[in-house]
């Protein structure tokens, strides 16, 4: 007996970018901004997708980070117009369809030091929707029992996000592993899903949900729709979260799946009006900051973002400036933040919408995994590795001072920036950063 069903994931209603956008213009007059409001266009486009599939899928599964926030860097709600739209989507879909839906906790979304859910009030509002939070996996964790749910062709075994340092501190990692084995293990006789928020770079994948037998593993966390193993897909996110996605393939999965056998699985695509571009600019391409606004001028051209203001098509663009030049990064910012107060100004003749940019040394690369709560295209990308780039530039630095250390303290400081009520900057709670 074939099941079929449709994967998604990271679909992070609320988010609000805040740095070089464009503040004088609105999606929906005095309710969603322009970019906010693209999540929730595509959250309700892959829903009406899903409902004209042909033949219809038995179940929809969503592997995590229905909303942006709360997170470690912004502990406030969603805004109420994100949870209006996880709401109305929702419920139409089920209503019309009779498909039932699934919906794991993530890391986004979640208030990590309450034993409370966002999750829970779509729970009691729509009829159709399972959830797995992080409350009911620390329920099922505690009373020893699977955390799984039974459809009619298929078990779906739920792995809501779980910290790999909170399970260390807790001394619980090999009680936690037990759990899943124990617990969590599929019949032979029935096809079987495994729902996980993890990934392998910060160790919230754990490594033996990928060899106990599931027909299928829906993942969720990591943004790129792609295959990890035979029977394990990411989904990816359904719109361009940070600007390092501006090039990925954006949509979600339908799979069908049968017990011993191989899942099938078809990605589907959706179409993007709002181009997002991160455009990198080495040494040669900046020149004099003269010559780099001319040269942005240029490419804006060519590219057609010249133009009268069109809130669905106005562009999202963010430059990465690569290497040493002769003017410094405060002369690029000083020269960027002028002419970004002339491209984003009202009545100007660019159509953007967001406009940053990032400078780093030559010969780095933003690392993708580094400090997950952290990577935010607004924010550092590598804390750790920019600091010691800087570190490295500075002649004569006294032989007293650890450059392991300095970086561990700097890195530790843009943490506690970005996290409100975090604990005092001590030897304690650098201490704590050795295992993370």
């Amino acid at each position: 007996m074939t099941a079929r069903i449709a994967h998604i994931s990271d679909t992070h209603l609320g988010t609000r970018p805040r740095d070089g956008v464009r503040s004088d213009v609105w999606a929906v007059e005095m309710r969603t901004r322009v970019i906010e409001n693209d999540f929730y266009e595509r959250f309700a486009e892959i829903f009406d997708r899903i409902a004209s599939l042909d033949p219809p899928v038995d179940l929809v599964i969503h592997s995590g980070d229905l909303y942006d926030s709360p997170s470690e860097e912004n502990p406030s709600q969603p805004p109420v117009v994100a949870q209006e739209t996880a709401l109305s989507v929702l419920k139409s879909f089920t209503e019309k369809t009779g498909i039932p839906v699934l919906i794991i906790e993530g890391n986004h979304g979640l208030y990590r030091s309450m034993d409370v859910s966002l999750l829970d009030s779509l729970r009691m509002s729509i009829s159709g929707l399972n959830v797995a939070t992080h409350v009911d996996l620390k329920q099922a964790f505690n009373k020893k029992e699977p955390l799984k749910y039974s459809y009619d062709k298929l078990d779906v075994f739920c792995f809501p996000y779980m910290s790999a340092s909170l399970l260390e501190s807790s001394g619980l990692v090999n009680e936690f592993s037990d759990w899943i084995m124990t617990n969590q293990s599929p019949s032979s006789r029935k096809a079987s899903v495994a729902v996980v928020h993890g990934m392998d770079s910060d160790r919230t994948l754990p490594p033996s949900i990928l060899s106990m037998g599931y027909s299928y593993i829906a993942l969720g966390h990591d943004h790129k729709q792609h295959k990890h193993s035979e029977n394990a897909w990411y989904a990816g996110s359904t719109e361009r979260w940070r600007f390092d996605e501006a090039g990925q393939k954006k949509g979600f999965l339908v799979v069908e799946i049968a017990a011993n056998e191989r899942p099938s699985v078809t990605p589907e695509y959706i179409h993007f009006a709002r181009p997002v571009f991160n455009r990198r600019m080495t040494t040669e391409d900046i020149g004099s900051t003269e010559s780099l606004t001319q040269k942005i001028d240029a490419w804006f051209s060519e590219k057609g973002i010249r133009g009268p203001w069109d809130s669905s098509t106005a562009a999202r663009i963010r430059f990465d400036f690569r290497g040493s030049s002769r003017i410094g990064n405060l002369e690029i910012m000083n020269a960027m933040e002028a002419y970004r107060t002339k491209v984003l100004q009202s009545g100007s003749d660019y159509n953007i919408a967001q406009l940053t940019w990032h400078t780093r040394p030559p010969e780095t690369e933003p690392s993708l995994t580094a400090f997950p709560e952290i990577e935010s295209e607004y924010l550092i990308e590598n804390p750790e590795e920019d600091f010691r780039a800087y570190l490295d530039t500075i002649k004569g630095l006294d032989t007293q001072f650890d450059p392991a250390l300095l970086t561990k303290v700097a890195v530790r400081a843009l943490k506690m920036s970005v996290k409100k009520g975090e604990d005092k900057l001590t030897l304690e709670t650098l201490s704590e950063d050795e295992g993370r």
